[in-house]
């Protein structure tokens, strides 16, 4: 069995149709690679420069069934490039998630934990487990580019998402202070403080994922928020896609707004 890593770009207008033949399972009954290709479709990235992303494993010659099936229906300027098995999603993890840019965020389950509104800013109801603290954490500073420092604006024990990377945006509404994009805080508190893209403000705080700053559009730019603790491994993901998307915009790359994707 091969694996590869393919990059295409999808073709305008045909996103809705495609998504809608992974949620049918119309894709994973196709035989032999189905289930191999929903899988990739289902998890890709998205790159800045317009790519969607994935790895997939399949026979020579590479994807032949899957372009006549369904590729070549949605993609054009389709390329592959021949990786270790999982080489190829652990190269583009640090990637944001293709369907949430196109389809926003879901809706953040249950009431809002409680957060103490004051200084210093916590969150002090539905703090994470140790397990899901530290997947959280493992994902976060494996990002590129990134180290962890102590952070210069929060409580002790808060663990800074510095930017390492010679490429930075110069606006000031994408640092917390010097270098520092976001911040995990202690584990008895979970949540992070991250500079959002402030195209991105209003879709994580309307689906229930974070609050504002106390201090938003006042001692800092309005784009700081606090984005709640995950509870369990699925909301691992999301809080790490939004950070993803403070990191990038960190590094000087244009957003898209969410559901703007055609």
């Amino acid at each position: 069995m091969a694996y590869y890593l393919v990059k295409a770009r999808i073709i305008g207008g045909r996103i809705k149709e495609l998504r809608d033949k992974i949620n049918s399972g119309q894709i994973s009954s196709l035989k032999p690679f189905g289930r191999a290709l929903e899988y990739g479709l289902a998890n890709a990235r998205y790159s800045f420069d317009g790519y969607v992303m994935w790895e997939e494993d399949y026979c020579s010659p590479p994807l032949a069934m899957e372009r006549e099936a369904v590729l070549d229906h949605y993609f054009v300027d389709l390329s592959v490039e021949r990786v270790g098995e999982g080489m190829g999603w652990r190269g583009i993890t640090h990637y944001p998630s293709f369907w949430l840019l196109h389809e926003g965020l879901p809706r953040r389950e249950g009431e809002r934990p409680l957060t103490r509104r004051g200084m210093p800013h916590q969150q002090i109801s539905q703090n994470p487990s140790e397990e899901v603290y530290n997947k959280l954490a493992d994902l976060l500073f494996s990002i590129p580019d990134v180290r962890e420092e102590v952070s210069l604006i929060s409580v002790p024990g808060a663990r800074a998402l510095w930017l390492s990377s010679e490429k930075v945006n110069t606006s000031i509404d994408s640092f917390m202070v010097e270098r520092e994009f976001a911040h995990l805080h202690p584990p008895y508190d979970g949540s992070v403080h991250l500079m959002a893209p402030p195209n991105w403000v209003d879709e994580i705080l309307e689906k229930g994922w974070g609050e504002r700053h106390p201090l938003a559009g006042h001692a800092i730019p309005g784009n700081a928020i606090m984005v709640y603790a995950p509870r369990n491994e699925h909301e691992v993901k999301i809080v790490y896609n939004i950070v993803l998307l403070s990191y990038w915009r960190a590094k000087g790359d244009q957003i898209p707004s969410p559901r703007s994707l055609e």
